[in-house]
């Protein structure tokens, strides 16, 4: 391999801080960045890749060089939440979503359902991930005896969630 390597990719890509998606100098790179400035970037290898590299892509010990343009940024949610409200909840959520009217909440009105609020501006999905995935999870949480259906027992909120220790 060549001493040096130059690419470019010419596009873009959607990154969240803080969620080891790039090597830790990239990261560090493009804190406190503004929609619009430019960086160029020089990452040693410690904050790189290392002394391994990347097989077949980046020399071990390599020093990685960037120029770079924040173009888009979008406000990330509270940690620990991959979906947050902008509005006031409604005060009787379970119905609303409960479109068929059958005292259970399919994974499909769910779905629906969420996304509607996201749609709408009322809700907000975390940034940077797979909405359905994220929505599916979501799901999952609320489905706590594992039937494939959330009752309206089994429904809350995050915020009325019992406290708990962490570990």
């Amino acid at each position: 391999m060549p001493d040096h390597v130059r690419y470019n990719y010419g596009k873009t890509y959607n990154i969240v801080l803080g969620a080891n998606q790039v090597v830790p100098g990239m990261e560090e790179g493009l804190m406190d960045m503004c929609v619009g400035e430019k960086r160029h970037l020089v990452i040693p290898p410690h904050l790189g890749y290392g002394e391994r590299g990347v097989t077949d892509e980046v020399p071990g010990s390599a020093v990685l060089v960037f120029d770079i343009e924040l173009v888009e940024m979008e406000e990330g949610l509270p940690e620990g939440y991959m979906f947050i409200w902008n509005e006031d909840v409604a005060t009787d959520l379970f119905t609303e979503m409960d479109k068929d009217k059958n005292e259970q909440v399919e994974p499909s009105e769910f779905t629906d359902y969420i996304m509607q609020q996201v749609n709408e501006g009322k809700g907000r999905l975390a940034p940077g991930f797979d909405p359905y995935r994220i929505i599916d999870n979501m799901f999952s949480n609320q489905d706590r005896d594992g039937d494939g259906k959330i009752t309206e027992a089994e429904f809350r909120l995050k915020a009325d969630e019992a406290p708990h220790d962490e570990l």
